[in-house]
């Protein structure tokens, strides 16, 4: 059985890309702090403010609140997956029954997809906090505040990269468990 049927054997430019993207979640702050520069790049060659800072404080603060809750939200949700993956991973057939379609997986492979659901829940933590950081030290100015507002959108652009491969991983679980 293949890496979550990722197989080894196809050769594909899109299948490498896929399979690096899935066992490099760490790059995803990377791509997400490119994502970012490149949105203030272009703001500074437009003569734009950077990041948020010319939008209203109201907006802001429902934006930062909204991605708060949601990064809190999708935190216990992505925790709760976990506590539920472990059972559903750990669970044997009785003696005598035919094997259930999750045994089939390697100990190497329950390990990976342990860690993708893991590895998302700091992202989201520090999207919390980053968020309701970031509302404080703006309060009511008329002006954001932009290096905060980066650090979010860093911080949120890497955790939707994070529960897309939490997503599929769990797509995959699902697949495998009813094949």
């Amino acid at each position: 059985m293949s890496l979550y049927e990722v197989d080894v054997e196809r050769r594909g430019r899109r299948r490498f890309l896929w399979r690096w993207f899935l066992l490099h979640p760490r790059a995803d702050y990377l791509w997400a702090l490119i994502l970012v520069l490149l949105w203030m790049a272009a703001a500074l060659l437009f003569r734009q403010p950077l990041i948020l800072e010319g939008v209203g404080p109201g907006a802001r603060r429902t934006l930062f609140q909204t991605l708060a809750t949601m990064a809190g939200a999708t935190a216990g949700l992505t925790l709760t997956s976990v506590s539920m993956l472990i059972n559903v991973l750990g669970k044997k057939s009785a003696p005598g029954q035919r094997e259930l379609p999750l045994e089939k997986l390697t100990p190497t492979h329950r390990r990976q997809i342990g860690e993708v659901f893991l590895f998302a829940i700091p992202g989201l933590g520090l999207l919390l906090i980053a968020s309701l950081i970031t509302v404080v030290l703006e309060g009511d100015e008329s002006r954001g505040l932009w290096i905060p507002e980066a650090v979010v959108f860093v911080f949120a652009f890497a955790s939707a990269l994070a529960l897309l491969r939490v997503a599929w991983a769990l797509r995959r679980v699902l697949a495998i468990a009813t094949g």
